[in-house]
Protein backbone atom coordinates (compact mmCIF):
# COMPACT_ATOMS: atom_id res chain seq x y z
CA UNK A 1 0.00 0.00 0.00
CA UNK A 2 1.25 3.47 -0.86
CA UNK A 3 1.79 6.34 1.57
CA UNK A 4 -1.60 7.94 1.15
CA UNK A 5 -4.97 7.42 -0.51
CA UNK A 6 -4.17 9.39 -3.67
CA UNK A 7 -0.93 7.51 -4.23
CA UNK A 8 -2.81 4.25 -3.78
CA UNK A 9 -5.31 5.31 -6.39
CA UNK A 10 -2.48 6.32 -8.75
CA UNK A 11 -0.92 2.88 -8.35
CA UNK A 12 -4.28 1.17 -8.97
CA UNK A 13 -5.00 3.42 -11.96
CA UNK A 14 -1.62 2.62 -13.55
CA UNK A 15 -1.78 -1.13 -13.18
CA UNK A 16 -5.49 -1.56 -13.88
CA UNK A 17 -5.03 0.40 -17.08
CA UNK A 18 -1.78 -1.25 -18.16
CA UNK A 19 -2.76 -4.90 -17.74
CA UNK A 20 -5.76 -4.68 -20.07
CA UNK A 21 -5.01 -1.56 -22.12
CA UNK A 22 -4.51 -3.45 -25.39
CA UNK A 23 -7.86 -5.23 -25.06
CA UNK A 24 -9.56 -1.95 -24.14
CA UNK A 25 -8.07 -0.27 -27.22
CA UNK A 26 -9.53 -3.03 -29.42
CA UNK A 27 -12.93 -2.70 -27.76
CA UNK A 28 -12.93 1.09 -28.12
CA UNK A 29 -12.00 1.04 -31.82
CA UNK A 30 -14.44 -1.66 -32.89
CA UNK A 31 -17.21 -0.33 -30.66
CA UNK A 32 -16.73 3.19 -32.00
CA UNK A 33 -16.99 1.95 -35.60
CA UNK A 34 -20.28 0.38 -34.54
CA UNK A 35 -21.88 3.82 -34.34
CA UNK A 36 -21.73 3.84 -38.14
CA UNK A 37 -22.41 0.13 -38.64
CA UNK A 38 -25.31 0.72 -41.04
CA UNK A 39 -23.23 3.13 -43.14
CA UNK A 40 -20.39 0.59 -43.27
CA UNK A 41 -22.91 -2.08 -44.28
CA UNK A 42 -24.03 0.17 -47.13
CA UNK A 43 -20.46 0.72 -48.40
CA UNK A 44 -19.59 -2.98 -48.17
CA UNK A 45 -22.57 -3.92 -50.34
CA UNK A 46 -22.01 -1.86 -53.49
CA UNK A 47 -24.75 -3.79 -55.31
CA UNK A 48 -27.44 -2.18 -53.18
CA UNK A 49 -29.27 1.09 -53.72
CA UNK A 50 -31.32 2.88 -51.12
CA UNK A 51 -35.02 2.02 -51.15
CA UNK A 52 -37.49 4.17 -53.03
CA UNK A 53 -39.88 6.18 -50.84
CA UNK A 54 -43.42 4.84 -50.56
CA UNK A 55 -46.13 4.43 -47.92
CA UNK A 56 -45.85 2.16 -44.89
CA UNK A 57 -48.78 0.07 -46.16
CA UNK A 58 -47.06 -0.48 -49.52
CA UNK A 59 -43.82 -1.58 -47.85
CA UNK A 60 -45.71 -3.86 -45.46
CA UNK A 61 -47.71 -5.46 -48.26
CA UNK A 62 -44.57 -5.99 -50.35
CA UNK A 63 -42.93 -7.77 -47.42
CA UNK A 64 -46.00 -9.90 -46.66
CA UNK A 65 -46.28 -11.01 -50.28
CA UNK A 66 -42.66 -12.19 -50.20
CA UNK A 67 -42.99 -13.93 -46.83
CA UNK A 68 -46.18 -15.71 -47.89
CA UNK A 69 -44.15 -17.34 -50.64
CA UNK A 70 -40.87 -17.83 -48.76
CA UNK A 71 -41.98 -18.81 -45.23
CA UNK A 72 -45.78 -19.18 -44.98
CA UNK A 73 -45.59 -21.62 -42.05
CA UNK A 74 -43.09 -19.66 -39.94
CA UNK A 75 -43.90 -18.91 -36.33
CA UNK A 76 -42.90 -15.25 -36.65
CA UNK A 77 -42.24 -12.72 -39.36
CA UNK A 78 -40.14 -9.60 -38.82
CA UNK A 79 -40.38 -6.65 -41.20
CA UNK A 80 -38.19 -3.52 -41.09
CA UNK A 81 -39.55 -0.82 -43.42
CA UNK A 82 -36.93 1.41 -45.12
CA UNK A 83 -37.95 4.61 -43.36
CA UNK A 84 -34.95 5.40 -41.14
CA UNK A 85 -31.16 5.40 -41.02
CA UNK A 86 -30.95 1.89 -39.51
CA UNK A 87 -32.81 0.23 -42.40
CA UNK A 88 -31.99 1.78 -45.79
CA UNK A 89 -33.49 -1.28 -47.53
CA UNK A 90 -36.67 -3.25 -46.88
CA UNK A 91 -35.53 -6.08 -44.61
CA UNK A 92 -37.49 -9.21 -43.73
CA UNK A 93 -36.69 -12.21 -41.56
CA UNK A 94 -38.56 -15.22 -40.27
CA UNK A 95 -38.34 -17.82 -37.54
CA UNK A 96 -39.77 -21.33 -37.31
CA UNK A 97 -40.59 -23.16 -34.06
CA UNK A 98 -37.52 -24.57 -32.34
CA UNK A 99 -38.61 -28.18 -32.73
CA UNK A 100 -39.15 -27.82 -36.48
CA UNK A 101 -36.69 -29.78 -38.63
CA UNK A 102 -36.56 -27.20 -41.43
CA UNK A 103 -34.39 -24.08 -41.44
CA UNK A 104 -35.27 -22.26 -38.22
CA UNK A 105 -34.29 -18.78 -39.35
CA UNK A 106 -33.86 -16.79 -42.51
CA UNK A 107 -33.61 -13.22 -43.75
CA UNK A 108 -33.55 -11.24 -46.97
CA UNK A 109 -33.25 -7.73 -48.36
CA UNK A 110 -35.98 -6.77 -50.81
CA UNK A 111 -36.49 -4.22 -53.54
CA UNK A 112 -39.42 -2.46 -51.93
CA UNK A 113 -41.00 -1.64 -55.31
CA UNK A 114 -40.77 -4.98 -57.14
CA UNK A 115 -40.71 -7.19 -54.03
CA UNK A 116 -37.84 -9.23 -55.44
CA UNK A 117 -34.92 -10.34 -53.27
CA UNK A 118 -31.82 -8.23 -53.86
CA UNK A 119 -28.56 -10.11 -54.35
CA UNK A 120 -25.55 -8.64 -52.56
CA UNK A 121 -22.11 -10.01 -51.78
CA UNK A 122 -21.72 -12.03 -48.62
CA UNK A 123 -20.11 -9.72 -46.06
CA UNK A 124 -19.97 -9.19 -42.34
CA UNK A 125 -20.27 -5.45 -42.93
CA UNK A 126 -20.35 -2.98 -40.10
CA UNK A 127 -22.40 -5.36 -37.98
CA UNK A 128 -19.43 -7.73 -37.69
CA UNK A 129 -17.20 -4.91 -36.42
CA UNK A 130 -19.89 -3.78 -33.98
CA UNK A 131 -20.42 -7.28 -32.57
CA UNK A 132 -16.67 -7.76 -32.32
CA UNK A 133 -16.34 -5.27 -29.47
CA UNK A 134 -18.19 -7.64 -27.13
CA UNK A 135 -17.97 -11.02 -28.85
CA UNK A 136 -14.20 -10.83 -29.59
CA UNK A 137 -14.94 -12.80 -32.78
CA UNK A 138 -13.02 -16.06 -32.39
CA UNK A 139 -13.96 -16.76 -28.78
CA UNK A 140 -16.98 -18.60 -27.49
CA UNK A 141 -19.79 -16.06 -26.95
CA UNK A 142 -20.23 -16.93 -23.27
CA UNK A 143 -16.50 -16.65 -22.54
CA UNK A 144 -16.17 -13.45 -24.57
CA UNK A 145 -19.12 -11.90 -22.75
CA UNK A 146 -17.55 -12.60 -19.37
CA UNK A 147 -14.13 -11.34 -20.44
CA UNK A 148 -15.56 -8.10 -21.82
CA UNK A 149 -17.43 -7.70 -18.52
CA UNK A 150 -14.10 -7.92 -16.68
CA UNK A 151 -12.51 -5.44 -19.09
CA UNK A 152 -15.42 -3.03 -18.63
CA UNK A 153 -15.19 -3.23 -14.85
CA UNK A 154 -11.43 -2.59 -15.00
CA UNK A 155 -12.07 0.36 -17.29
CA UNK A 156 -14.58 1.80 -14.84
CA UNK A 157 -12.10 1.39 -11.96
CA UNK A 158 -9.40 3.07 -14.06
CA UNK A 159 -11.64 6.05 -14.75
CA UNK A 160 -12.60 6.54 -11.10
CA UNK A 161 -9.03 6.14 -9.82
CA UNK A 162 -7.76 8.41 -12.60
CA UNK A 163 -10.06 11.21 -11.46
CA UNK A 164 -8.88 10.77 -7.86
CA UNK A 165 -5.21 10.61 -8.87
CA UNK A 166 -5.30 13.92 -10.74
CA UNK A 167 -5.25 16.72 -8.20
CA UNK A 168 -5.05 19.42 -10.91
CA UNK A 169 -7.49 17.96 -13.39
CA UNK A 170 -8.51 21.27 -14.97
CA UNK A 171 -4.92 22.51 -15.18
CA UNK A 172 -3.95 19.21 -16.85
CA UNK A 173 -6.66 19.76 -19.45
CA UNK A 174 -4.99 22.98 -20.64
CA UNK A 175 -1.42 21.64 -20.51
CA UNK A 176 0.26 20.37 -23.64
CA UNK A 177 4.03 20.26 -24.11
CA UNK A 178 4.64 18.81 -27.58
CA UNK A 179 8.43 19.19 -27.37
CA UNK A 180 8.84 17.56 -23.96
CA UNK A 181 9.17 13.91 -25.01
CA UNK A 182 7.33 11.58 -22.68
CA UNK A 183 5.62 14.53 -20.97
CA UNK A 184 3.82 15.16 -24.26
CA UNK A 185 2.33 11.66 -24.09
CA UNK A 186 1.16 12.33 -20.54
CA UNK A 187 -0.41 15.61 -21.65
CA UNK A 188 -2.21 13.87 -24.53
CA UNK A 189 -3.40 11.18 -22.14
CA UNK A 190 -4.77 13.80 -19.74
CA UNK A 191 -6.32 15.87 -22.53
CA UNK A 192 -8.12 12.96 -24.19
CA UNK A 193 -9.20 11.57 -20.80
CA UNK A 194 -10.69 14.78 -19.48
CA UNK A 195 -12.27 15.84 -22.78
CA UNK A 196 -14.16 12.55 -23.10
CA UNK A 197 -14.64 11.77 -19.39
CA UNK A 198 -18.47 12.11 -19.35
CA UNK A 199 -18.70 9.82 -22.36
CA UNK A 200 -16.28 7.26 -20.88
CA UNK A 201 -18.18 7.14 -17.58
CA UNK A 202 -21.50 6.75 -19.39
CA UNK A 203 -20.29 4.08 -21.82
CA UNK A 204 -18.60 1.93 -19.16
CA UNK A 205 -21.38 2.19 -16.58
CA UNK A 206 -24.06 1.43 -19.17
CA UNK A 207 -21.88 -1.42 -20.41
CA UNK A 208 -21.91 -2.88 -16.91
CA UNK A 209 -25.70 -2.56 -16.84
CA UNK A 210 -25.78 -4.51 -20.10
CA UNK A 211 -23.99 -7.35 -18.30
CA UNK A 212 -25.82 -7.27 -14.98
CA UNK A 213 -27.37 -10.70 -15.54
CA UNK A 214 -23.92 -12.14 -16.23
CA UNK A 215 -22.32 -10.67 -13.11
CA UNK A 216 -25.14 -11.15 -10.63
CA UNK A 217 -27.49 -13.81 -12.06
CA UNK A 218 -28.43 -15.39 -8.72
CA UNK A 219 -29.67 -12.15 -7.16
CA UNK A 220 -32.65 -11.96 -9.51
CA UNK A 221 -33.04 -15.71 -9.97
CA UNK A 222 -33.07 -16.28 -6.20
CA UNK A 223 -36.10 -14.00 -5.88
CA UNK A 224 -38.07 -16.63 -7.81
CA UNK A 225 -36.75 -19.62 -5.79
CA UNK A 226 -34.38 -20.35 -8.68
CA UNK A 227 -37.32 -21.25 -10.92
CA UNK A 228 -35.95 -20.29 -14.34
CA UNK A 229 -39.33 -20.54 -16.05
CA UNK A 230 -40.95 -18.16 -13.57
CA UNK A 231 -37.96 -15.83 -13.81
CA UNK A 232 -38.10 -15.70 -17.61
CA UNK A 233 -41.83 -15.06 -17.54
CA UNK A 234 -41.37 -12.13 -15.13
CA UNK A 235 -38.42 -10.85 -17.20
CA UNK A 236 -40.49 -10.89 -20.39
CA UNK A 237 -43.30 -9.04 -18.62
CA UNK A 238 -40.86 -6.40 -17.35
CA UNK A 239 -39.58 -5.95 -20.90
CA UNK A 240 -43.09 -5.56 -22.22
CA UNK A 241 -43.19 -8.86 -24.10
CA UNK A 242 -46.59 -10.43 -24.54
CA UNK A 243 -47.22 -14.16 -24.78
CA UNK A 244 -49.47 -15.03 -27.73
CA UNK A 245 -50.34 -18.66 -28.39
CA UNK A 246 -51.31 -20.02 -31.80
CA UNK A 247 -54.98 -20.77 -32.36
CA UNK A 248 -54.16 -24.01 -34.15
CA UNK A 249 -56.48 -23.40 -37.12
CA UNK A 250 -55.33 -22.19 -40.52
CA UNK A 251 -56.78 -18.86 -41.54
CA UNK A 252 -55.61 -16.65 -44.44
CA UNK A 253 -53.95 -13.42 -43.36
CA UNK A 254 -56.41 -10.52 -43.29
CA UNK A 255 -55.77 -7.17 -44.92
CA UNK A 256 -53.56 -4.82 -42.91
CA UNK A 257 -54.67 -1.57 -44.57
CA UNK A 258 -57.15 -0.57 -41.85
CA UNK A 259 -54.68 -1.47 -39.10
CA UNK A 260 -51.90 0.60 -40.68
CA UNK A 261 -54.31 3.52 -40.91
CA UNK A 262 -54.92 3.27 -37.14
CA UNK A 263 -51.18 3.11 -36.46
CA UNK A 264 -50.47 6.21 -38.54
CA UNK A 265 -53.31 8.05 -36.83
CA UNK A 266 -52.00 7.24 -33.34
CA UNK A 267 -48.32 7.66 -34.25
CA UNK A 268 -48.44 10.71 -36.48
CA UNK A 269 -45.17 11.93 -34.91
CA UNK A 270 -43.43 8.54 -34.59
CA UNK A 271 -41.58 6.28 -36.99
CA UNK A 272 -42.23 2.53 -37.16
CA UNK A 273 -38.94 0.79 -36.46
CA UNK A 274 -40.04 -2.77 -37.15
CA UNK A 275 -43.17 -4.89 -37.45
CA UNK A 276 -43.63 -8.40 -36.05
CA UNK A 277 -46.30 -10.82 -37.16
CA UNK A 278 -46.87 -13.65 -34.69
CA UNK A 279 -48.41 -16.88 -35.98
CA UNK A 280 -49.14 -15.68 -39.54
CA UNK A 281 -51.92 -17.57 -41.38
CA UNK A 282 -53.31 -18.71 -38.02
CA UNK A 283 -56.69 -18.00 -36.44
CA UNK A 284 -54.90 -16.12 -33.63
CA UNK A 285 -52.45 -14.13 -35.75
CA UNK A 286 -51.27 -10.84 -34.20
CA UNK A 287 -49.31 -7.95 -35.63
CA UNK A 288 -47.08 -5.74 -33.47
CA UNK A 289 -45.77 -2.31 -34.47
CA UNK A 290 -42.70 -1.03 -32.62
CA UNK A 291 -41.67 2.62 -32.68
CA UNK A 292 -38.26 4.20 -33.20
CA UNK A 293 -36.98 6.32 -30.30
CA UNK A 294 -35.84 9.85 -31.10
CA UNK A 295 -34.04 10.38 -27.78
CA UNK A 296 -32.48 8.29 -25.03
CA UNK A 297 -35.27 9.19 -22.61
CA UNK A 298 -38.06 8.35 -25.02
CA UNK A 299 -39.42 4.87 -24.41
CA UNK A 300 -40.16 2.68 -27.40
CA UNK A 301 -43.89 2.29 -27.88
CA UNK A 302 -45.76 -0.73 -29.18
CA UNK A 303 -49.16 -1.18 -30.77
CA UNK A 304 -50.67 -4.69 -30.95
CA UNK A 305 -53.57 -5.80 -33.12
CA UNK A 306 -55.42 -9.07 -33.53
CA UNK A 307 -55.19 -9.65 -37.29
CA UNK A 308 -58.25 -11.89 -37.46
CA UNK A 309 -60.52 -9.30 -35.79
CA UNK A 310 -58.60 -6.11 -36.56
CA UNK A 311 -58.91 -5.11 -32.91
CA UNK A 312 -56.22 -3.34 -30.90
CA UNK A 313 -55.19 -4.89 -27.59
CA UNK A 314 -53.25 -3.20 -24.73
CA UNK A 315 -49.46 -3.50 -24.89
CA UNK A 316 -47.56 -4.17 -21.65
CA UNK A 317 -44.52 -2.53 -23.22
CA UNK A 318 -46.21 0.84 -22.82
CA UNK A 319 -46.58 0.27 -19.04
CA UNK A 320 -43.02 -0.43 -17.90
CA UNK A 321 -41.82 0.03 -14.33
CA UNK A 322 -39.52 2.89 -13.35
CA UNK A 323 -36.44 0.61 -12.89
CA UNK A 324 -37.09 -0.84 -16.33
CA UNK A 325 -37.32 2.66 -17.83
CA UNK A 326 -34.05 3.71 -16.17
CA UNK A 327 -32.39 0.56 -17.49
CA UNK A 328 -33.68 1.31 -21.00
CA UNK A 329 -32.31 4.85 -20.85
CA UNK A 330 -28.80 3.60 -20.09
CA UNK A 331 -29.03 0.92 -22.80
CA UNK A 332 -30.20 3.54 -25.30
CA UNK A 333 -27.32 5.84 -24.32
CA UNK A 334 -24.84 2.99 -24.82
CA UNK A 335 -26.13 1.92 -28.23
CA UNK A 336 -26.89 5.39 -29.54
CA UNK A 337 -29.60 4.09 -31.88
CA UNK A 338 -31.69 7.21 -31.25
CA UNK A 339 -28.89 9.58 -32.26
CA UNK A 340 -29.15 11.85 -35.29
CA UNK A 341 -26.16 12.28 -37.59
CA UNK A 342 -24.52 15.07 -35.56
CA UNK A 343 -24.87 13.28 -32.25
CA UNK A 344 -23.61 10.10 -33.91
CA UNK A 345 -20.44 11.94 -34.96
CA UNK A 346 -20.08 13.15 -31.36
CA UNK A 347 -20.31 9.52 -30.21
CA UNK A 348 -17.72 8.59 -32.84
CA UNK A 349 -15.15 11.21 -31.89
CA UNK A 350 -15.71 10.59 -28.18
CA UNK A 351 -14.97 6.91 -28.80
CA UNK A 352 -11.79 7.84 -30.68
CA UNK A 353 -10.75 10.04 -27.75
CA UNK A 354 -11.27 7.02 -25.51
CA UNK A 355 -9.01 4.94 -27.76
CA UNK A 356 -6.48 7.79 -27.74
CA UNK A 357 -6.65 7.90 -23.94
CA UNK A 358 -5.79 4.19 -23.72
CA UNK A 359 -3.08 4.38 -26.39
CA UNK A 360 -1.28 7.42 -24.96
CA UNK A 361 -1.41 5.93 -21.46
CA UNK A 362 0.27 2.75 -22.71
CA UNK A 363 2.92 4.70 -24.64
CA UNK A 364 3.63 6.98 -21.67
CA UNK A 365 4.10 3.98 -19.38
CA UNK A 366 6.67 2.51 -21.77
CA UNK A 367 8.48 5.83 -22.23
CA UNK A 368 8.62 6.51 -18.51
CA UNK A 369 10.43 3.23 -17.88
CA UNK A 370 12.85 3.56 -20.78
CA UNK A 371 15.83 4.42 -18.53
CA UNK A 372 16.25 1.05 -16.88
CA UNK A 373 19.21 -0.65 -18.58
CA UNK A 374 19.07 -4.11 -16.96
CA UNK A 375 18.64 -7.03 -19.33
CA UNK A 376 15.36 -8.18 -17.77
CA UNK A 377 14.00 -4.64 -17.88
CA UNK A 378 15.03 -4.37 -21.53
CA UNK A 379 13.14 -7.54 -22.35
CA UNK A 380 10.06 -6.27 -20.55
CA UNK A 381 10.34 -2.89 -22.23
CA UNK A 382 10.62 -4.45 -25.68
CA UNK A 383 7.65 -6.74 -25.02
CA UNK A 384 5.52 -3.76 -23.99
CA UNK A 385 6.69 -1.80 -27.02
CA UNK A 386 5.81 -4.67 -29.37
CA UNK A 387 2.34 -4.90 -27.84
CA UNK A 388 1.92 -1.13 -28.06
CA UNK A 389 3.04 -0.88 -31.66
CA UNK A 390 1.23 -3.98 -32.89
CA UNK A 391 -2.03 -2.97 -31.20
CA UNK A 392 -2.09 0.80 -31.65
CA UNK A 393 -0.65 1.06 -35.17
CA UNK A 394 -1.52 -2.47 -36.26
CA UNK A 395 -5.27 -2.57 -35.60
CA UNK A 396 -6.06 0.22 -38.13
CA UNK A 397 -4.05 -1.74 -40.71
CA UNK A 398 -6.11 -4.85 -39.95
CA UNK A 399 -9.37 -2.92 -40.31
CA UNK A 400 -8.17 -1.43 -43.61
CA UNK A 401 -7.37 -5.00 -44.76
CA UNK A 402 -10.97 -5.93 -43.89
CA UNK A 403 -12.37 -3.21 -46.14
CA UNK A 404 -9.93 -4.02 -48.95
CA UNK A 405 -10.81 -7.72 -48.74
CA UNK A 406 -14.46 -6.76 -49.25
CA UNK A 407 -13.53 -5.38 -52.68
CA UNK A 408 -10.77 -7.83 -53.68
CA UNK A 409 -12.08 -11.26 -52.63
CA UNK A 410 -14.09 -13.11 -55.34
CA UNK A 411 -17.80 -12.41 -54.96
CA UNK A 412 -18.67 -16.12 -55.20
CA UNK A 413 -16.01 -17.24 -52.68
CA UNK A 414 -17.27 -19.84 -50.20
CA UNK A 415 -17.59 -18.39 -46.67
CA UNK A 416 -16.69 -15.00 -48.07
CA UNK A 417 -17.81 -13.00 -45.02
CA UNK A 418 -15.64 -15.18 -42.78
CA UNK A 419 -12.62 -14.68 -45.04
CA UNK A 420 -13.06 -10.92 -44.91
CA UNK A 421 -12.67 -11.13 -41.15
CA UNK A 422 -9.81 -13.62 -41.43
CA UNK A 423 -8.08 -11.05 -43.66
CA UNK A 424 -8.44 -8.46 -40.94
CA UNK A 425 -6.81 -10.62 -38.28
CA UNK A 426 -4.12 -11.94 -40.64
CA UNK A 427 -3.18 -8.38 -41.57
CA UNK A 428 -3.19 -7.38 -37.92
CA UNK A 429 -1.05 -10.38 -36.91
CA UNK A 430 1.55 -9.45 -39.55
CA UNK A 431 2.07 -6.10 -37.83
CA UNK A 432 3.10 -7.92 -34.63
CA UNK A 433 5.56 -10.01 -36.65
CA UNK A 434 7.08 -6.81 -38.07
CA UNK A 435 7.19 -5.23 -34.61
CA UNK A 436 9.12 -8.23 -33.31
CA UNK A 437 11.57 -8.36 -36.23
CA UNK A 438 12.25 -4.67 -36.80
CA UNK A 439 14.08 -2.19 -34.51
CA UNK A 440 11.79 -0.33 -32.14
CA UNK A 441 13.07 3.06 -33.28
CA UNK A 442 12.00 2.33 -36.88
CA UNK A 443 8.85 0.25 -36.66
CA UNK A 444 6.50 3.05 -35.55
CA UNK A 445 7.05 5.08 -38.72
CA UNK A 446 7.07 1.95 -40.88
CA UNK A 447 3.70 0.76 -39.59
CA UNK A 448 2.22 4.26 -39.79
CA UNK A 449 3.40 4.36 -43.41
CA UNK A 450 1.71 1.02 -44.09
CA UNK A 451 -1.44 2.29 -42.37
CA UNK A 452 -1.45 5.43 -44.54
CA UNK A 453 -0.96 3.44 -47.75
CA UNK A 454 -3.67 0.94 -46.74
CA UNK A 455 -6.18 3.67 -45.94
CA UNK A 456 -5.43 5.58 -49.16
CA UNK A 457 -5.86 2.31 -51.07
CA UNK A 458 -9.47 1.88 -49.91
CA UNK A 459 -11.07 4.57 -52.16
CA UNK A 460 -8.65 3.70 -55.00
CA UNK A 461 -9.51 -0.01 -54.98
CA UNK A 462 -13.18 0.85 -54.56
CA UNK A 463 -13.06 3.00 -57.71
CA UNK A 464 -11.24 0.30 -59.70
CA UNK A 465 -13.51 -2.59 -58.69
CA UNK A 466 -17.00 -1.03 -58.50
CA UNK A 467 -19.11 1.71 -59.96
CA UNK A 468 -19.38 3.31 -56.52
CA UNK A 469 -16.12 5.25 -56.55
CA UNK A 470 -15.57 8.58 -54.83
CA UNK A 471 -16.47 10.71 -57.86
CA UNK A 472 -19.36 8.44 -58.89
CA UNK A 473 -20.82 8.61 -55.39
CA UNK A 474 -20.51 12.40 -55.39
CA UNK A 475 -22.19 12.78 -58.80
CA UNK A 476 -25.02 10.41 -57.78
CA UNK A 477 -25.46 12.05 -54.35
CA UNK A 478 -24.64 8.73 -52.69
CA UNK A 479 -23.40 10.57 -49.62
CA UNK A 480 -22.89 7.56 -47.35
CA UNK A 481 -20.38 5.93 -49.71
CA UNK A 482 -18.84 9.30 -50.59
CA UNK A 483 -18.14 10.21 -46.96
CA UNK A 484 -16.89 6.69 -46.20
CA UNK A 485 -14.15 7.07 -48.83
CA UNK A 486 -13.46 10.61 -47.66
CA UNK A 487 -13.11 9.42 -44.06
CA UNK A 488 -10.62 6.74 -45.14
CA UNK A 489 -8.57 9.43 -46.90
CA UNK A 490 -8.75 11.65 -43.80
CA UNK A 491 -7.40 8.96 -41.48
CA UNK A 492 -4.79 8.10 -44.11
CA UNK A 493 -3.59 11.72 -44.00
CA UNK A 494 -3.34 11.57 -40.20
CA UNK A 495 -1.27 8.37 -40.39
CA UNK A 496 0.93 9.89 -43.10
CA UNK A 497 1.58 13.04 -41.05
CA UNK A 498 2.57 10.89 -38.07
CA UNK A 499 4.96 8.84 -40.23
CA UNK A 500 6.52 11.95 -41.79
CA UNK A 501 7.13 13.54 -38.40
CA UNK A 502 8.80 10.38 -37.10
CA UNK A 503 10.96 10.08 -40.21
CA UNK A 504 12.00 13.71 -39.76
CA UNK A 505 13.13 12.99 -36.20
CA UNK A 506 14.87 9.74 -37.06
CA UNK A 507 18.36 11.14 -37.92
CA UNK A 508 18.60 12.92 -34.56
CA UNK A 509 17.16 10.04 -32.55
CA UNK A 510 19.34 7.39 -31.03
CA UNK A 511 17.61 4.65 -29.09
CA UNK A 512 19.18 4.09 -25.73
CA UNK A 513 18.00 0.53 -26.01
CA UNK A 514 19.61 -0.31 -29.35
CA UNK A 515 22.55 -2.10 -27.71
CA UNK A 516 20.25 -4.03 -25.42
CA UNK A 517 18.00 -5.02 -28.33
CA UNK A 518 20.98 -6.22 -30.37
CA UNK A 519 22.14 -8.26 -27.41
CA UNK A 520 18.68 -9.78 -26.98
CA UNK A 521 18.43 -10.56 -30.70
Amino acid sequence: MKKNFRQSMTWLHTWAGLILCWFLYFIFITGTLGYFDTEIDHWMKPELDAAKPQTLQQDLQTAINYLQTKAPNAERWFISPPNNRNTPQLRVSWRYPRNDKINKRGSALLDNISGKEVDARDTGGGQALYRMHWRLHYLNDDLAYRLVGIFTLVMFVSLITGVIAHRKIFKDFFSFRPEKGKAAWLDLHNLSSIASLPFQLMITYSGLIFMISTWMPFVALGSYDFDQQAFRKALNESRGRIEIQAGGQHQPLASTAAIVEQVEKQWHDKTVRFIEVKHPNDSNAHILFNSLSNSAGEQRQQLIFNLAKGEQIPSPQNQKSIPSKVNNVFIALHEGLYANIWLRWLYFFSGLLGAMMVATGAIYYAQKRARNHTESASRTYRSIQVLNIGTIAGLPIGIAAYFLANRLLPVDLMDRAAWELHSMFIGWAMTFVLAICRPIEKIWQELLTIAAVSLFAIPIVNTLTTERGLLDSFSNADWVRFYFDLTAIGFGIIAAIGAIKLYAKQPQTHSQFSNANEKLA
